[in-house]
């Protein structure tokens, strides 16, 4: 029974680092076509507002897994 919920709980962990870094990403393209094809300039917002989305993407997952997966050694370094 634990290593079924331990399943589950390493399916929710994988499914929440996706959707974290997708989201964002996909925003960036979604919003970048659309200022694009609104200001006829062809696709420099769409380069800007992907690489914005890659770097909200992994600043998201960086806070994520540090919230999650906390550095057990902080107290021994000081």
């Amino acid at each position: 029974m634990r290593n079924d919920f331990k399943v589950y709980e390493n399916l929710v962990l994988l499914t929440q680092i996706g959707l974290i870094m997708m989201i964002p990403i996909f925003a960036g393209v979604y919003i970048g076509n659309w200022i694009d094809k609104q200001l006829n300039t062809g696709s420099i917002f769409l380069l800007i507002f992907v690489l914005v989305g890659v770097a909200s993407a992994f600043m998201n997952f960086y806070k994520f897994t540090m919230k999650k997966f906390p550095n057990k050694n902080k107290k021994n370094k000081k």
